[in-house]
């Protein structure tokens, strides 16, 4: 038996967290651009390092909350915020825009937070709805980003969940499901940094995308094989040769930007502009225990009033 590292600090997880009852996917299409055995496909030599704009959110729950209703009962809720933004890889870098999600009255600010109605009625259901109000928040930001010209790359930190049109990406650093089968999979311990996996489909799909995996970094002698692989997605709906230029592009530039092990909790696939920017939406987000005095006062106030 051989023992191998995870780069990751073991306080964010691993970067591999397999789910095997998941299985791969209907409509996964292994030959799309290579038919027979795989290799690694290096990038293309690129003189100028091209625009890159990275979008990112981060949430954060501030208080768990219990809906009444005389006639309905109990359900679970939550108050939670969200912060997403844009991190340009311009010369000097730059963070281009921040967007926070919530609302209350908070003395002079104001910091409302928007009612949201979601299906279920379990504990994790409003969760997920503060999850989706966050991944809708990064598909306007990514949109708007590429309409304005500011980029010539966009590269969402997550699956491509509802953003997909134009030279935009969404890169994958936690690989939750295998997608691989056994023969080709062993082409990622042969990716050096910079170099990819041929160019594979999921299909049968409400969004059906083109993917590869990433190496950024060279390994150490002591890493696991999958250290420093990302997954990467596009939409399908542009056809194969634009996923193909995509796929030259993220080789060529996003090992750029990844940070050596020790530089960052979940090097290298925690590219610089997106550690920078979480940083700052959650500084932006605010002090926690605040807000969350600020919820109990305003119920109290409310139950007050009820008498």
């Amino acid at each position: 038996m051989k023992l191998r590292i995870d780069p990751w600090d073991p306080e964010y997880g691993s970067s591999i967290e397999l789910e095997p009852e998941l299985g791969p996917p209907r409509g996964l299409a292994l030959n799309v651009e290579v038919d027979g055995q795989w290799a690694p496909v290096a990038a293309p030599t690129r003189v100028e390092l091209p625009c890159c704009a990275f979008i990112d959110g981060v949430r954060r729950i501030d208080a768990r909350l219990f809906a009444e209703d005389d006639e309905e009962g109990e359900a679970p809720a939550l108050a939670g915020s969200w912060a997403v933004g844009t991190a340009l890889s311009t010369r000097p870098p730059r963070i281009a825009e921040i967007r926070v999600g919530r609302e209350i009255e908070i003395g002079g600010q104001s910091l409302r937070f928007d009612a949201r109605s979601v299906a279920g009625t379990t504990p994790l259901d409003p969760i997920q709805g503060l999850q989706n109000a966050m991944r809708e928040a990064e598909a306007n930001l990514a949109e708007q980003t590429l309409a304005a010209g500011q980029a010539d790359l966009v590269v969402s930190d997550g699956p491509l969940t509802y953003f997909a049109t134009g030279p935009a990406v969404g890169m994958i650093k936690r690989q939750s499901r295998s997608y691989l089968d056994p023969a080709r999979a062993q082409v990622l311990a042969q990716l050096n940094a910079g170099e990819r996996t041929p160019i594979f489909k999921l299909g049968e799909q409400r969004l059906e995308r083109y993917s590869w995996y990433l190496r950024l970094a060279e390994q150490r002698v002591i890493d696991g094989t999958m250290a420093g692989i990302v997954r990467l997605e596009v939409a399908a709906r542009d056809g194969l040769d634009a996923a193909l230029r995509l796929a030259e592009l993220t080789c060529a530039a996003l090992p750029r930007f990844a940070p050596r092990p020790g530089r960052d909790p979940r090097a290298p696939q925690n590219l610089f502009p997106i550690s920078a920017l979480e940083n700052m939406l959650r500084h932006r987000l605010g002090d926690a225990a605040l807000v969350r005095r600020a919820l109990e006062v305003q119920i109290y106030q409310e139950v007050l009033r009820a008498g």
